[in-house]
């Protein structure tokens, strides 16, 4: 069992498992502490500075080493300066205080130098209205800034970080939880920081740029509008758009994902996929999404997309109803009687291999289950099961994947290990066809996954 440590906050006492951070302590109390660069996911590195916090702790006695006591309670001994609440972890008696004068004044400092090179451009951000930075401003923000506009940092709009991801460098306020999420989370390090100080930026390490297949989750976790992706940027404002829960047809893994929609004039009244997020699912996908399922829902869009059924009548294809077409497929299923065959997959749901099945003893013919896939017969002795938790895997365990590169065929279970490092890839990712001489995947489309890297040697 977990050892269970006791401390206090905001005048609270609470048991929470020994290790944990102390912002995550103040969570589990309901005590909200305001953060930039820390994430649930990511090892704490106390960068922004915004989690500032007075943390006390019991005064030990030089010579027994025991808790010297005062008016029969421990006393309790403050550091002379704020500490960061996401890098210090709980101890027995601790005493934190996050809404003291000096923790308030600490926290309005850091987000008044966070606006000192921040662009106040808010009203045409995508990130307004679901902005951290914005809501941090208004809650622990200074009313009035001692610093000119003029003297903020005025750099090139819209850098491109890949086909992807567009920059916004002035936004950008070097919390590296994107560079952290590449290295830690995606095991792909393909951004980094350039430059010192005031002029530091986030640049890509790879060619072609941002050479990564989950290159959209950095969008999600940047606290500020800097990361966008191409696709949504100035597509829509948060509170238009209506969320609806679905999960990705991409790949196996079955991500959890939430569709954003709006009805537009452009579509003829129609309602719209505006963009893609990923749907928590700690069982699943954790709370993340690859590229694929965030940016291939586009094909809806595509023009040459049938809309309505066609019917071929004298060699020529023809539209029709829906009802016309279906009672057209009616008339020749029934035709062909015995000679009708579904073969269904074993990977579908039973709703549909049912339904398939009514539809086959309805007009007289077989309906065959089709399972008998490479690996399929192991699979079904000792494979994956109802119930398994991959997200529960940690050190010591192994996944047997057999005649399958999760990463081009799965890449959330790819990344989905529960350590905090995450190895590198070290083989390039794509595989020539017989006849290719010339360089590998001479076609960077968005939606590709083997894409060229100077990073990665070819196998």
């Amino acid at each position: 069992m977990t050892k269970q440590v006791s401390l206090t906050i905001n005048g609270k006492q609470i048991t929470v498992p020994d290790g944990t951070l102390v912002v995550d302590a103040a969570k589990m109390a309901g005590i909200d502490i305001p953060v930039f660069c820390h994430h649930p996911k990511l090892e704490p590195v106390g960068m922004c500075r915004m989690c500032l916090v007075e943390i006390g702790r019991p005064m030990l006695d030089r010579n027994t080493g025991q808790v010297v006591m005062e008016n029969g309670q421990p006393k309790i001994q403050f550091m002379p300066k704020l500490e960061t609440a996401c890098t210090n972890r709980v101890s027995e008696g601790m005493v934190v205080m996050t809404v003291s004068d000096n923790a308030k004044e600490g926290q309005r400092g850091t987000v008044e130098l966070l606006l000192t090179s921040h662009p106040l451009d808010c009203p045409i951000c995508d990130k307004g209205g679901e902005c951290p930075l914005q809501n941090l401003t208004m809650q622990f923000g200074p009313g009035k800034s001692r610093f000119l506009y003029d003297e903020k940092l005025h750099l090139e709009k819209q850098v491109p970080l890949g086909e992807l991801i567009w920059l916004d460098r002035e936004r950008c306020i070097q919390c590296a939880r994107c560079i952290r999420f590449q290295d830690e989370i995606a095991g792909e390090a393909v951004l980094g920081f350039d430059e010192r100080g005031r002029n530091t930026q986030i640049i890509s390490l790879s060619d072609p740029g941002f050479d990564s297949v989950f290159s959209g989750n950095t969008t999600d976790i940047c606290p500020v509008g800097a990361l966008t992706t191409a696709d949504f940027r100035f597509g829509a404002r948060p509170w238009e758009l209506k969320a609806q829960a679905s999960i990705c047809t991409q790949c196996p893994v079955g991500c959890n994902t939430t569709l954003n929609t709006r009805r537009e004039a452009k579509a003829g009244g129609e309602i719209v996929v505006k963009r893609v997020m990923p749907r928590q699912n700690e069982e699943v996908n954790e709370i993340w999404l690859c590229d694929k399922g965030r940016f291939a829902y586009h094909y809806t869009e595509n023009k040459k997309r049938l809309t309505r059924p066609l019917v071929r009548k004298d060699d020529k294809l023809a539209r029709a109803s829906w009802d016309a077409a279906a009672k057209f497929a009616a008339e020749k299923f029934s035709a062909n009687k015995k000679d009708f065959v579904v073969l269904a997959s074993g990977r579908l749901a039973n709703e549909d291999l049912f339904n398939l099945k009514s539809l086959a003893d309805t007009v007289g013919g077989r309906a065959i289950l089709y399972s008998d896939m490479g690996g399929g017969g192991l699979t079904r002795l000792a494979g994956v099961g109802a119930g398994t938790n991959i997200g529960a895997m940690g050190a010591g365990d192994a996944i047997l994947v057999v005649a399958s590169d999760l990463y081009e065929e799965a890449p959330i279970w790819w990344c989905a290990r529960q350590t905090s490092r995450r190895p590198r890839r070290d083989v390039d990712r794509c595989q020539p066809a017989p006849d290719q001489t010339g360089p590998l995947c001479e076609v960077r489309h968005p939606l590709c996954l083997r894409r060229r890297s100077k990073n990665h040697p070819r196998l």
